[in-house]
Formats: C-alpha cells, structure tokens, sequence
C-alpha cells in the first residue's frame, strides 16, 4: 500500500510541475517574442513611413493589386508603367518579384473580406514586424531540433536582438528580405523534418509539400533564391555521397525539388529560361543521382557502383554544358557573391554601400558577440555529425562566406549564426550542470576540471551579451546595440543621413513636388532618388533604383559629367523637364571657427560612380582629371560639368591652408533653380530643382 501510495503521490506531482514547466517554457517564448516586436516597431517613434527606397516600389506593386481587387493578381504582369524609365516606362510585371506585394494584397483583401479595414501603408509598415516574429519563432523550432528547447531558446532571443536581422525586419521594412527569411527558415525546417528517419510517410509528404512551396515563395519574392535552392540539393547529394541514402530521401527531395522548381518558372521575372540555369540543373542532376542509388538497390553485387558513375557523368556533363555555353548562369550579381572580383566590372552594383565586400568590423556590428560561439556550436556538431548537424555545418559554411563577400548578405546568415551559436552555448550551460550534478554526487566525488571555469565560462559569455544588447549612451557615435539599429528613423525621414533625428528636407521636397510641379513634369534625377520621386512625389523619373537599364542610367550620368550645353542637348532628348539634385553640408570646428564643409552622403560625393557609369558605357571620361590624388574634386569638376556648376556650395580658401564650401547663387544659362529645400547654412540635407529652359 505504502508503494502504491508514493507510485500515485509521484505520478500526481509530475503532472503538476509539468503543466508548470510547459507554462514557464511558453512564458519564456512569449517574452523572446515580445522583445522581438517591441524592437523591431521603435521607428514607429519617427511616423509612420517606410524605410529606404526600395520598400517604396514593393509597396506600389501592392497597391496596384489592391486598387484591382482580386483580378489584380492576374493583370499585375501585364501591368506596363510608364511613370519610370520615362520615355520607355517598365514591364513591371515582367521585371519584378511579386511574392512581397501579393502576400500582403492578399493579406489586405481577406481582411476587408471579413469586415476588417486596414490602411495599406499600416499594413505594409507592420508586415515586416510580423515577419520579424515569424522568424524569431521559426528559430526557436530550427533550435529545437538541433539541440532541444534550450537551443530553441537561446537562438530565438538571439535573433529576436540581432542588427542584421532588426535591419531587415523592422517597422517600414516592406522590402524582399523581410518575408524570404522566414520562409526559407520554414522550408529549411519542413525539410530537416521530411528526411528524419524515424518520420511516417505521410509525415514525409507533408513536410516536403511544405518545403517546397515555402521555398517557391521565396523564388517568387527574392532574386538570393539560388542560394535555398542550391543548397538543399548541394546538401542532400552530400548525404547520398556518404552513404546515407534511404528512399524517403529520394521522395522527400523529388517532392521538395519538383515545388520549387515549378513555382520558380511560374515567376515571370524567372520564366522557363531558369529551367537551364545552373541552379535548376543542379537538382535535376542530384535527381538523377538519387535514382541511381534507389536502382543500385536492388541489385547491389551488379549495379553497385552505378552511384559513382552517375557522379562523374554529372560532372562531366555540367562542365561540358558551362564549356559550350548551354548552362546557363546566374547574373554577375549573383555570380559575384561567390567571386567578389567580379563585382569591379558592375560600377552600379559596387556604388551601392550594401554591395560592398564586408569588413570584419560590419560582420561583428551585425552579428556581435555571437560570432565566438559560432565555433564551439560547430564543434558540437562536429562531434555529433547526424543528419541534422551536416545541414548546419554545410550551412553555416556557405553563410559566412556569402556574408563576407557582400554585406547586405549578414541577413542570410541571421539565423545561421543565431541557431549555432545558441547551440554551442546550450552546450556549455549543459556542461556546467552536468559537472555540477558530478560535483555534489554521492557516488563521484572527483572532478578533472575545477568547478569555477564551469561557473566563470557562462558568467563571463552572459556579461559579454549583455553588453552587445546595452543601447549607446547619449553622445556615442558608433554601437553595435541592435536596439539602436531599431531605434534608427527612416531614410526618407533622415533625409537619407546617418543620424538619429528628423531631417524634413526631402519630406518637404517631395510634398512640394506633388503640389507645385506640372503633371506632365519628367525629373532626372540620380537614379538613387527614382522611387521618392516618382511614388512620394507623384511625377515621371527617368531612372530610379530598379537600375534594369545600365545605358539609361549611363546617359543620365553622361549629362550630369557634361559641360551645361551637352547635359541640355542630352536632357532634352531623354524628356526631362526638371533635374533634381541632393547634396549635404554641415561643417566642422577648425582652429579659427567652424569651416563649412559638403559632408559626402549626396551627390557630391556619387558624381565618382556618374563618372565610372558612363565610361561603362562608352563615354571618354579620363578620371584623374576630375579626382586629385587626395580624393577631391579637382577645378575640372566645379567648372566643367553640369553637377559640379549645379551644386551651390563652392570650395573657397576661408583661411590660409583652410578651404570650406560656401554658397554661391546658381547661374547657368539653361537650368533655372526653382526650389531649394532650405535656406543655406540652415540644415544638413538640401535638395535643388532645376527647371529645363531654352
């Protein structure tokens, strides 16, 4: 009787602290949420706007499929918009990824289905929050496959306050990124889940269903989709090469392949050309590799090597397709991120500060204290080596150096280095309580390693954390808090500078813009500013930042490095009734007083890349006759081209061996400044518009 009782005293109390141990668990995930949002919405402080330019563009395309209702989703890609690239205008439908803006069309439609009102621009706004917190969740359940819950935590709360992530997923984000990731992150999970061998079949074929499609999305929503979709072939041939082949691999990838690849080719932007790209090819011939080994099965004596001979033709074959010219290969954009050299032959990709090659000092900013427990996860895993711990280590491999190659790439490596980092430090809590646990056993008294290392080796890594997440005090100019990078306002807010306060100059420009310009107006413009001014100011651009015609952009470039005469002549036979320029000017404190300075983040600073483009595209321009050997403009800038005559702010000796910018009224014979943003020397941000006259 007596056991009977504590058997039921024993059962009764593990029930109760379960039920308090699942109610702590989900606790703990819904604070790491609810840090993951309030982060990710601080913008909200600055109004309600979204960040960047490209966001602009994403969130016209949703509106497009909004004003057209349901039937919007089929004419988007006959959708022909003549309000850019004047006078050609953009086969938008045909050019640009649609998963971003039908996701949140669809999203808008149901909720007005419902009787649920939404304003667009607050739903665009919020869209990348949500995903943010998608995200954050996704990472606790990669987590908790790799290492269990307390994996699954600590990679949530260190993508929940992680920069690369918050940057690409905070309040006004409404760009391709913001909803790839977590998608990828579920098709990634889906997968890992399908190929498990102790999964059911039916289990089998709805995780590789959910695989695939959650990685056709993302084929329709970002142009780094040949990244996932190279990946999980790379990944399972690696598994088959090792002599882990089983048939629900060959199920689980048929299934998965054949989704994304079917939705890839449904993409416009895509089309049936993708079908011979080399990221296509490549899962077709693991395809083929797989079956060799599901054939090879059945009669192993005789048909035994048939895996390997399948290997070596495939190679052979891709090299002799690549060799001939019939594979076909991504853009050199793409192709860039693997061979960084190549990006010096693409001056409009490299002038972007995003499509720079990292330094060690972005990847820490984006990453942080994280990046040292990268290699004690990967050492873990290593020591491991299932399934699962490949696909990390294969993963965090590409990653990184994806990451290192291009810094707009930290975001692909987000949840990467979340997800291992958060192992390896699972592993060490678990080391400590285990030696704890040694420690005080009745049983084993010895230890080899003494106790305070277990105890000083989290304390020491906590406080180094912390001290990543602690916001910069009042009058630091650099941190690497990812609460900063969410407290950061919105470009278009900032006037495109990088500080934390409002600067309404081009808020002012492009509402001034929209009442005071003719309609029929066409603004040239550097095609950085392409998407304000035709989505914010309501008028025709002649370039913006899709950047889809390098010759388009290099003429504009052509004018812009021209005498006043050439840039009239070229203007005009472009279309253009107005240009518009950005230049930035604050000062510096010097010996004697302050000395007013043009700050470089305008276009006194991108004229070099203006140069460079259009040499690219046939223009004779000899660059040292426009740039000193200590990076300055020289006199051939201010008094022979169109911008140089254009911008207001002239270099003049202040003092002797001290030279400032100071403002001198514009006079030029066919260019009539109709607007500037400012008063000079009132502001840091100014923006000039220039009337085209006779």
């Amino acid at each position: 009787m007596k056991r009977i009782r504590e058997n039921w005293l024993f059962n009764i109390s593990k029930k109760v602290f379960r039920g308090r141990i699942v109610f702590f668990e989900v606790t703990i995930l819904f604070l790491i949420l609810s840090i993951s949002f309030f982060v990710r919405i601080l913008p909200l402080r600055w109004g309600l706007y979204l960040s960047e330019f490209d966001p602009w563009m994403q969130y016209k395309e949703m509106m497009y499929v909004v004003e057209k209702g349901w039937s919007g989703f089929i004419e988007f890609f006959t959708w022909h918009d003549y309000e850019s690239w004047y006078p050609y205008g953009r086969d938008v439908g045909r050019t640009a990824f649609p998963g971003l803006p039908f996701l949140a069309a669809f999203i808008y439609h149901i909720l007005n289905g419902v009787g649920f009102y939404v304003n667009p621009l607050e739903l665009a706004a919020f869209l990348p929050t949500i995903m943010g917190i998608l995200t954050t969740l996704l990472a606790f359940l990669l987590g908790k496959e790799v290492g269990g819950k307390p994996t699954g935590f600590l990679a949530a709360f260190f993508i929940a306050l992680s920069s690369a992530s918050i940057g690409r997923t905070h309040l006004g984000w409404f760009d391709d990124e913001s909803v790839s990731i977590p998608f990828m992150m579920l098709g990634f999970l889906a997968y890992i889940s399908a190929i498990k061998k102790d999964t059911s079949w039916k289990k089998l074929i709805i995780y590789s269903i959910i695989a695939g499609c959650s990685l056709g999305y993302v084929t329709a929503s970002w142009g780094a989709s040949r990244f996932p979709v190279m990946f999980i072939p790379l990944f399972t041939g690696l598994i088959a090469l090792i002599g882990r082949y089983r048939r629900k691999l060959l199920i689980a990838y048929s299934i998965t392949a054949f989704l994304y690849g079917f939705i890839a080719i449904m993409v416009p932007k895509l089309g049936l050309g993708f079908l011979k790209e080399a990221t296509i090819i490549t899962s077709i011939a693991v395809f083929i590799y797989l079956i060799s080994f599901e054939i090879a099965s059945f009669k192993p004596k005789t048909l035994g090597n048939l895996p390997n001979y399948v290997l070596i033709g495939s190679l052979i074959g891709l090299i002799s397709l690549l060799s001939i010219g019939s594979l076909g290969l991504p853009g050199l954009k793409f192709l860039s991120t693997v061979i960084p050299t190549l990006r010096s032959t693409l001056p409009i990709v490299i002038s972007v500060a995003e499509n720079q090659i990292s330094t060690w000092a972005t990847i820490f900013s984006d990453s942080g204290f994280k990046l040292f427990l990268l290699p004690i996860g990967l050492y873990y895993l290593l020591k491991r080596r299932e399934d699962i711990d490949i696909f990390m280590i294969l993963l965090t491999i590409f990653v990184i150096y994806f990451a290192s190659t291009m810094v707009r790439l930290t975001i692909l490596a987000a949840p990467v280095v979340s997800l291992v980092a958060g192992y390896g430090l699972a592993e060490i809590f678990r080391g400590l309580a285990h030696n704890l646990s040694v420690l005080y056993s009745k049983k084993e008294r010895m230890r080899t390693i003494g106790i305070e290392y277990y105890i000083l080796t989290p304390i020491l890594i906590t406080a180094l954390l912390v001290v990543n997440f602690i916001p910069a005090v009042y009058g630091f100019r650099y941190s690497i808090s990812p609460i900063d990078v969410g407290y950061s306002p919105p470009t278009v807010v900032s006037s495109s500078l990088p500080i934390k306060s409002s600067v309404a100059d081009w808020l002012k420009t492009l509402s001034w813009m929209r009442d005071n310009l003719p309609p029929d107006a066409v603004v040239a413009s550097w095609w950085d500013y392409g998407y304000w001014i035709t989505i914010l100011g309501n008028h025709t651009s002649l370039v913006d930042n899709a950047t889809l015609n390098t010759t388009h952009i290099g003429e504009v470039a052509y004018a812009f490095m021209s005498s006043e005469e050439t840039a009239y002549r070229v203007f005009r036979r472009l279309g253009a009734t107005h240009v518009l320029i950005f230049i930035t000017h604050g000062g510096y404190q010097g010996a004697t007083g302050t000395i007013p300075n043009l700050l470089g983040y305008g276009d006194e600073a991108k004229w070099v890349w203006m140069l460079r483009i259009a040499k690219q595209v046939g223009y004779n321009f000899t660059e040292s006759d426009y740039l000193d050997e200590r990076g300055s403009p020289t006199n051939k800038f201010w008094t022979d081209t169109l911008l140089g005559q254009l911008i207001p702010y002239k270099p003049q000796q202040i003092y002797t061996g001290v030279t400032g910018h100071v403002y001198q009224s514009p006079n030029l014979k066919h260019f009539k400044l109709i607007y500037e943003s400012s008063e000079p020397y009132s502001s840091y941000a100014y923006i000039y518009i220039y009337e085209i006259v006779d």
